[in-house]
């Protein structure tokens, strides 16, 4: 009875490891010489007929900042008041009631956590230079949100209590957002 499980066991032990060779042969597999005599990473753009490889890879690797900026849409991940946004142009954020603006005001945002596009991403520890960038948002507006329904209740005490409030918002409008060249 040992014998046969585990000779059993042996035989689904050859079988799974021909399944990963035979898996892993159909992911990688070989390209003409060609295409390896032009090695490519990830963060280079293809390179065209005129130009040479050494000379795309010199400016990509000369600044990540212009491989943002010749992206076609950024995004940031702002903290306004300790919370985290992710923010595009001419996006509105709604946020709670920042009590030092009027409507109209034009605020700048300075703590970026991270700064990117559909390929290229770059992230601050904690916060991106603002050298690399320019954020703006304009307050549009500062309405009353929903009434919010607050329910208290001690038990057996015959004490029950509701509480009614509107809370304040504000509403800003990213006017600008900005790759600066470098």
């Amino acid at each position: 009875m040992l014998r046969t499980f585990s000779s059993r066991l042996a035989v689904a032990a050859q079988r799974t490891n021909t399944a990963v060779a035979a898996s892993a042969s159909r992911l990688f597999t070989t390209s003409s010489s060609a295409s390896q005599a032009t090695p490519t990473t990830s963060t280079s753009s293809p390179v065209a007929e005129g130009t040479t490889p050494s000379s795309s890879s010199e400016s990509s690797s000369s600044s990540p900042l212009n491989l943002l900026r010749d992206q076609l849409r950024y995004y940031a991940v702002a903290e306004i008041k300790n919370r985290p946004y992710l923010i595009t142009k001419n996006d509105i954020i709604v946020l709670d009631r920042l009590k030092d603006v009027q409507l109209g005001d034009v605020i700048e945002l300075n703590q970026i956590k991270e700064l990117g596009s559909k390929d290229y991403a770059i992230q601050g520890k904690p916060y991106v230079s603002p050298e690399y960038y320019s954020i703006k948002a304009t307050v549009i507006e500062q309405p009353k949100g929903k009434i919010v329904e607050t329910f208290k209740k001690k038990r057996r005490k015959h004490f029950q209590r509701r509480y009614h409030i509107k809370p304040l918002h504000t509403l800003l409008r990213v006017s600008e957002l900005e790759i600066k060249a470098q």
